[in-house]
This record gives C-alpha cells, sequence and structure tokens, in this order.
C-alpha cells in the first residue's frame, strides 16, 4: 500500500465480522495519525490472528518496570486510614462529650456506620492482594482463582470452595459488622450542663404538686398522699404471701418518698411542676434530665423513748389525749372488720410535731365516744416525730416523668423558722381527712398476719409524713404561688410575717443537671467489632510485606501483567472462551521470574492442571531486582 507524500496515517484494517451497524468494516479502514517516533503499521484483525504487514521494530512497549516493593504508599495509607477511622468511630462511643453531641437524633449511629464503611473500603483495597499472593504461593494457582478473586466471583467457575468460603466471609463481614454494632443499644451519655441555657429562669423547689395533680380542685391532699405513698405500697406490699426484704440502707419509691431507715421516713420537696414541665417539652424520644439539689425534707421518726422513760413518756401522753379529747377532730379512729380500730391523735395546738398512731380494741360500750378511752390507747400508741430537715435528691425528669432516684438527709434539723409549716400550722384537722385513707394504708398491720412485721414501723413513718406533707401543701399554697418568682409571707401563731422562703415552702436552689441522652454502650465487645477490619488491614499488610515478599506478583497484579509476560504459545488452552469467560476444566497459570543479560522478566504460561502430573510451583522474585 502507498502512503501520501503528504500526509500519512496508519490503517487498521477490520475484517468483516457481522458487526455492520452504522459503517462497512471491510471498506472503512480506522485513521489512526502517526506518531512521530513510531513505525507506520499496517494491521488486519481476523479471527484467527493479528499480523503485522511490516516487520519493523514494532510499537514502543508501555509497560512500566518495576522492582517489587515491601510497602506501597497506598498499603500505607489504607492502613493510616483505617486507624484514623478506628480511633474516631472509639471516641465516638467512648468519649462522654463526643458521644453526648453525636447521641442526638442518632448521629451516633450514623457516624459510627460511615466510619465502618471507610474501614471497608480499606480492607477491600488490601485483602485481595494478600489473596493473590497466597493462591500464588501456596495455592493451585488457577486462572479461575485468580479471576474469582480479581473480580470478586463468589459463584465463580470451576473457583476453589476455600475462595468461595474466603470471599463470602468477606462480603458478609461489612454486612455482619454493621449490625452487630447496633445491638449495642441501651447505653447513655452524660453532661454537666446549666440550667439558665435551657430554661432561662432560677430553679425553686419547695412543698409543691407534682405536674397534673396541682389543680384537681380539692383542698384535702389525699390525692397527693395517694400518689406519693403508693409506689412504696405496692414495692412493699407481700408477694404469693411473703413479705420482701427491708431495705439495707437508704431507699427511693415514687416521686419523694425517701426510706431512710426501718423507722424513719422522709418526703422530700420538689422542684416547681413548670420547671418540670419546661424540661419534659425540651426533651427527645429517650433523654432525660438528672438534677441533684439541696433541699428541705419532712421527716417523720418513730420515738422509742417509751421504753426507756416509760412513766414520764405516759404522763405526757395523758396530758395530749386529754387535750385531744376535749378539741374537735384531735383525736379520732375507725373500726376495722377485726376486733381492733385504728386511732389517731394530734395535737389539738398549731404544733404538729407529734403524732400518735395505734391499734387498740375498739371499745364495745356504746355509750362511750367513738375511740378508745386514753389509758386503753396508751398501751397500743406510737410516737412519730415530725420535723423538717435538710437534704440532698437526685431525680430523673424524661418525657413520661420525674422520679427520685437517691436522696440521703442530715441528722440535723433545719432551724426554728423553717420548722413552723409544722409547729405552727392551725386547721389541719388530719382525722377528718385522712382516716380513711391511713387505714387502707396501715390497716393490714392491725391484723394478726402482719401485726409483728418488721414493715410496720416504717409504714407508719412514712404514712405519718406523707400526711403532713400532702396536707401542709395543700392547705398553703406552695402549688398556687408556683407562677411566680415574689415571695409571699408566712403569717405565724404570734402575727409574726415570714417569706415563703423564710419558712421553706418555696425557694431557689442551685441545682446541678446532668443532661443524659441515649447512645451506644461502652462495651469491649463493641471496641472489638470496631477493631476487626482495621486489624485484618494490618495482618494483610504485613503478611504481603513480611511473608510473600519474594511471590513473583505485586498490588497491581492483573490483566496487563498477564498480557505483558504470558507465553504465546501456551495460550491455545483458552480458545474458546473470548465472550463465555469459562474453561471447561480448571487452568492453571504458572508463573517463572526470569533473568537474562536484556531484562528481567516473569514469564507466564498456562496449562490444563489435569495435564500436571507433578507439583509445579511458583517461582519467587529476587529482591531490589527490576522486572520488565
Amino acid at each position: 500500500m502507498a502512503f501520501s507524500s503528504f500526509r500519512t496515517y496508519d490503517y487498521i484494517n477490520v475484517a468483516h465480522t457481522g458487526y455492520d451497524e452504522g459503517f462497512d468494516h471491510a471498506s472503512n479502514p480506522i485513521k489512526v495519525p502517526p506518531k512521530d517516533d513510531q513505525q507506520h503499521h499496517v494491521y488486519e484483525l481476523n479471527d484467527s490472528s493479528v499480523r503485522s504487514s511490516h516487520h519493523g521494530p514494532g510499537l514502543k512497549p508501555l509497560g512500566v518496570p518495576t522492582a517489587k516493593k515491601r510497602l506501597h504508599k497506598s498499603q500505607v495509607v489504607a492502613a493510616v486510614i483505617s486507624l484514623i477511622s478506628l480511633a474516631l468511630a472509639i471516641t465516638a462511643v467512648a468519649n462522654g462529650k463526643v458521644s453526648w453531641l453525636l447521641g442526638q437524633k442518632n448521629h451516633q449511629l450514623i457516624v459510627i456506620g460511615f466510619l465502618l464503611g471507610v474501614m471497608n473500603l480499606c480492607l477491600g483495597s488490601t485483602a485481595p492482594i494478600l489473596f493473590l499472593q497466597v493462591e500464588a504461593r501456596y495455592g493451585s494457582s488457577t486462572l479461575q482463582n485468580y479471576d474469582g478473586i480479581l473480580c470478586n466471583r463468589i459463584l465463580g467457575s470451576r473457583l476453589d470452595a476455600v475462595w468461595r468460603l474466603v470471599l463470602g466471609l468477606m462480603t458478609i463481614l461489612p454486612l455482619g459488622l454493621s449490625i452487630a454494632y447496633k445491638t449495642f443499644t441501651g447505653g447513655q451519655s452524660t453532661l454537666a450542663i446549666n440550667t439558665a441555657d435551657y430554661i432561662g429562669n432560677t430553679s425553686y423547689y419547695g412543698m409543691f404538686a407534682p405536674p397534673g395533680l396541682q389543680s384537681l380542685g380539692e383542698q384535702t391532699g389525699i390525692s397527693l398522699f395517694s400518689n406519693a405513698t403508693l409506689p412504696f405500697l405496692v414495692a412493699a406490699s407481700p408477694i404469693n404471701g411473703g413479705e420482701p426484704p427491708l431495705p439495707l440502707g437508704t431507699q427511693v419509691y415514687g416521686f419523694n418518698i425517701l426510706l431512710l431507715d426501718n423507722r424513719t421516713t422522709a418526703v422530700l420537696d420538689i422542684p416547681q411542676p413548670e420547671y418540670i414541665s419546661t424540661v419534659q417539652n425540651l426533651l427527645a424520644p429517650g433523654e432525660s434530665w438528672r438534677i441533684t439539689a439541696r433541699i428541705a425534707g419532712t421527716v417523720a421518726k418513730f420515738n422509742d423513748s417509751k421504753t426507756i422513760e416509760s412513766e414520764a413518756v405516759n404522763s405526757t401522753f395523758m396530758r395530749r389525749c386529754k387535750e385531744a379529747v376535749a378539741s374537735s377532730g384531735a383525736y379520732t379512729a375507725m373500726q376495722m372488720l377485726t376486733e381492733n380500730c385504728f386511732a389517731l391523735l394530734s395535737s389539738p395546738s398549731p404544733d404538729q410535731s407529734f403524732q400518735y398512731l395505734g391499734f387498740p380494741p375498739f371499745p364495745n360500750d356504746h355509750t362511750l365516744p367513738g375511740y378508745p378511752s386514753c389509758s386503753t390507747f396508751s398501751h397500743y400508741a406510737r410516737l412519730y416525730d415530725i420535723t423538717r430537715r435538710p437534704c440532698t435528691g437526685s431525680w430523673i425528669i424524661d418525657r413520661g416523668g420525674f422520679r427520685l432516684v437517691s436522696g440521703r438527709c442530715d441528722e440535723t434539723t433545719l432551724p426554728p423558722e423553717k420548722q413552723l409549716i409544722v409547729t405552727d400550722v392551725t386547721g389541719t384537722f388530719f382525722g377528718y381527712f385522712y382516716m380513711s385513707s391511713l387505714v387502707e394504708f396501715l390497716g393490714p398491720f392491725g391484723t394478726p398476719s402482719r401485726n409483728g412485721s418488721d414493715w410496720k414501723h416504717s409504714f407508719m413513718a412514712t404514712g405519718v409524713a406523707a400526711m403532713l406533707w400532702s396536707r401542709i401543701t395543700v392547705m398553703y399554697g406552695a402549688a398556687n404561688l408556683a407562677e411566680t418568682h415574689d415571695a409571699p409571707t408566712w403569717t405565724s401563731g404570734n402575727n409574726t410575717n415570714f417569706t415563703q422562703d423564710d419558712v421553706g415552702l418555696m425557694y431557689p436552689v442551685n441545682d446541678t443537671v446532668e443532661y443524659i441522652r441515649p447512645t451506644l454502650r461502652k462495651s469491649g465487645l463493641l471496641y472489638f467489632t470496631l477493631t476487626i477490619q482495621p486489624l485484618l488491614v494490618l495482618i494483610a499488610i504485613a503478611s504481603i510485606a513480611f511473608i510473600l515478599k519474594s511471590t513473583p506478583l505485586d498490588k497491581d497484579f492483573g490483566f496487563i501483567s498477564v498480557l505483558s509476560g504470558i507465553d504465546r504459545g501456551s495460550l491455545d488452552v483458552v480458545n474458546g472462551a473470548s465472550l463465555s469467560g469459562n474453561l471447561a476444566a480448571k487452568v492453571k497459570l504458572i508463573m517463572r521470574p526470569t533473568r537474562n543479560s536484556q531484562a528481567d522478566r516473569i514469564r507466564y504460561f498456562v496449562m490444563p492442571s489435569s495435564s500436571i502430573t507433578q507439583t509445579v510451583q511458583n517461582g519467587r522474585l529476587v529482591p531490589n531486582t527490576i522486572y520488565h
């Protein structure tokens, strides 16, 4: 073929193969502009061979010779990125502030899922190199195995079972990890916050009704009494005929009941209802606040001085009982289904710092008043002293409510002015308003089955403390005063005015608040789950660098590598697979590093595995040698 003297082209004549859409391959050669440093050739591609019409030097080789390195930059980068991702993932769980910040709207799950994906990409860029080198060094070194590893064909034709398993596990691994880390729910992260940053007002505590109970329209206090004591009643009631054991230390019940010991109970002041409602409105599902405050508590304690100074104590009781009988409603009793009754003796004076309770026999003589005589009651009466003490309480507020979680009270009492709401109150009429509730609450201890119960004094102390707290709360309107930050006054019996803060009905408190958000549990198993992929990356890189360093293939091994070094005479064995890519039997790929004066090369040979009668191992690379 002649070439024009003005402009020359290389021509590739493509023999007609039946694909004639758009142009005629036989009559329309493809023109390829020549390179300045290349010979001009004409190639004819047909179904049997590729032949050059010119026997010159040929095209310039484009392969890049190189020596095998122990480590490649891409492998180091993969390891570094994987380790950084691991560190970030562990920080997102282990660091309290970071996990708390990510806990909002499941951001923690999103971030860890993303980081696991990054780790999987790093592993995916490293593991195939290890698998290829393991196959070349220790495996059967078949074309099907190399093809399956390079293309991740788990179901590839004639792939060895071990590689199906390995590739399957590598496919399942990221899916399993993405499920596994989500099973570590149930944890929480806490951050100390400033209350004013969220609700903007001073925190007030006092003798408040909890949210939802402050506006029931009744002024007796019975509903508050029932709501406060119900959790205690449920927890301490017999189960299957047996009583639960008494707590060994302090124990909390409901929103403000604190059992200090088996003879002493405190009913703690609580946050104002508006404070609780505001916090509940800003919380997301699963979030909560833990608030801890130094507050006051109404404490009822069994006075056992009768066993020590029985004569003096009995004299005091008789005097008080006679005063109560002479008044209206200070001494009341209610008959029970047994021969006993429940009797309550309060002070007819404003001082309500003592209460007598007991289960004396009910008088059968109908000419007597509806309660036992003082002398009869004196043998059964139990004295409980009521004081206001400094206490510390911790509550959990969530969207569903709030509850007391811990507390303690000092042995000392508050100053006299803060005792006034116990020692200087009138119009309480505990017997009239609370008799039915007390009989329901304490009645079982007047029966033979529970009269000797270890819980008896605990129940009585709880009943007395809750009775005074609920009655004073509704009488003196602390709940109704919660909407104002003014300081209404309290007028004592001698007409002395005190502020609500002075007497402890409502007072500001600098509470400490911990904002709690649901996060993943800080578990060693979770950290191990996050570590699996980076650990595999490091194992793969270490194996490639130290154990498989002489294996005759490198990180970019693939189609180009094989074509560059293939022995053309051995290719007849793969004829017929140009489209299907499948072979009828396993074909071994043999790698032979060769050295000569011109260039060191890696030669590849393919032959049916069935035709090999003896073990054939792939060759080894010479260190620091450049292979073409």
